[in-house]
């Protein structure tokens, strides 16, 4: 897959800016800290994944997806039938957006469903309606 179609199909089409990178490697560097081998792959991915959306953004590199990076894009793929579910839940349009950001953080999912006009508490309701259950399954799943 091209990051074009990547960009289109699982993001909100928002520009990945450098500190975004930064981000991903403070978040590389904590993993390392603790030395923990499969953290530190899922970082390390997801350094080289938004290293090459920024490079996309910035200079127009439109090339095939890294393979180095496709676990991460991979998890992102993933997360947008939970974000469906999300909009569906609040009322929205459940294509409403290609987000794939972190739904499993609370204060993520109120952030952006505020975006699209949904309060507080009902941007909860959906979090523990949707994503709590989930949540639950993986603690269960060895």
């Amino acid at each position: 897959m091209r990051v074009s179609a990547y960009v289109k199909a699982y993001t909100s089409g928002g520009r990945i800016r450098f500190p975004r990178i930064l981000d991903e490697l403070g978040e590389l560097f904590e993993a390392l800290v603790r030395r923990h081998r499969g953290e530190i792959r899922e970082e390390a991915g997801d350094v080289m994944h938004f290293l090459q959306l920024w490079l996309y953004w910035r200079f127009g590199l439109d090339g095939e997806l890294w393979k180095c990076s496709m676990g991460s894009v991979e998890k992102f793929m993933a997360r947008l039938d939970v974000w469906r579910k999300l909009y569906a839940f609040t009322g929205l349009d459940p294509r409403a957006s290609n987000f794939c950001g972190n739904y499993k953080r609370r204060e993520k999912v109120v952030a952006w469903l505020g975006t699209f006009g949904v309060g507080e508490a009902r941007a909860n309701e959906a979090y523990d309606a949707v994503v709590l259950p989930g949540l639950k399954t993986d603690a269960l799943t060895p």
